[in-house]
């Protein structure tokens, strides 16, 4: 159900293409004249999106969206090899940058060019880029280099949400009556046992409903549709709320565990530094 192909843009489980994101625009056009000196041009300037620039932009189609930092962990690279990446593909009108609050840098945000270059569909692109959504998409892009790193098959928060196969049914009891919606997890990543669904949760839900979100894991994962789910959180309280609702509704033992995001953003930092060394520990072709 999981395309076990790394780095590769994924369409729905239906009949799908994968696209390795190597050879995203593999033909995309690169200036040749170069001028230098005051106010000239630089190579820089001149040179449009690379190969390691389209790499960056078949990881961003897949997310949507992510702040520098794990992106370039992703790429392998330092800070400002991955601007000037940044830079390219803004310039070539694939991308754009969100700044968030002060000290916060931007988002880097797939544009419907850019998904179209990756090989997806132009409304791949996330339709607005909300304040409120940003400490969000921030997590979910760590989480999703931290799979990505780690050698993980994995399914991204765009993934999921292009694809009703994880639209699950969500029924629970509130001052309303009885609530019927649906529910989809943030990502999702295939492990030996099977599918494990991720939810990166950084806001306490109502009791109702996160009673009602573990009882439908429970019953997925007793029906072996899931083999359990990981909850992010940045909060003590969520992750103790979610202990606390699921010892009497919703999955326990293997099933269910807990990452803070502090351990994601560090875990993610060192797979990139075994990375790093071993690339360069590799020998030269």
């Amino acid at each position: 159900m999981l395309c076990q192909q790394r780095g590769a843009a994924c369409r729905a489980h239906g009949a799908r293409v994968c696209v390795r994101a190597d050879d995203i625009g593999a033909a995309w056009p690169r200036a040749v004249a170069v001028r230098t000196g005051a106010g000239g041009v630089t190579f820089a300037d001149a040179v449009g999106p690379g190969p390691q620039s389209l790499r960056a932009l078949g990881w961003l189609a897949r997310v949507g969206a992510s702040p520098l930092a794990p992106l370039r962990l992703v790429l392998g690279c330092g800070e400002r090899v991955a601007f000037d990446h940044v830079r390219r593909l803004v310039d070539a009108g694939l991308v754009t940058r969100v700044a968030m609050r002060r000290g916060d840098g931007s988002l880097i945000v797939i544009t419907r060019q850019g998904a179209l270059q990756a090989g997806y569909e132009p409304g791949r692109a996330p339709r607005s880029v909300a304040p409120a959504t940003w400490a969000h998409i921030c997590a979910c892009a760590w989480t999703s280099a931290w799979l990505e790193l780690r050698g993980r098959a994995w399914v991204s928060e765009r993934d999921v949400l292009e694809d009703d196969w994880w639209r699950f049914t969500l029924t629970y009891q509130d001052h309303r009556g009885t609530v019927r919606s649906t529910h989809r997890p943030d990502l999702a990543v295939q492990i030996k046992p099977g599918i494990v669904a991720i939810e990166v949760e950084l806001r306490r839900k109502t009791v109702r409903r996160l009673w009602g979100i573990l009882r439908m894991y429970d019953q997925l994962i007793e029906d072996e549709v899931l083999a359990g789910v990981i909850y992010v959180t940045t909060d003590p309280d969520v992750e103790q709320l979610v202990r606390h609702v699921a010892a009497s509704s919703g999955p326990d033992g293997p099933g269910l565990s807990f990452r803070t995001m502090q351990v994601v953003i560090q875990q993610t930092r060192e797979a990139a530094a075994s990375c790093a060394t071993a690339s360069s520990h590799a020998p030269a072709s």
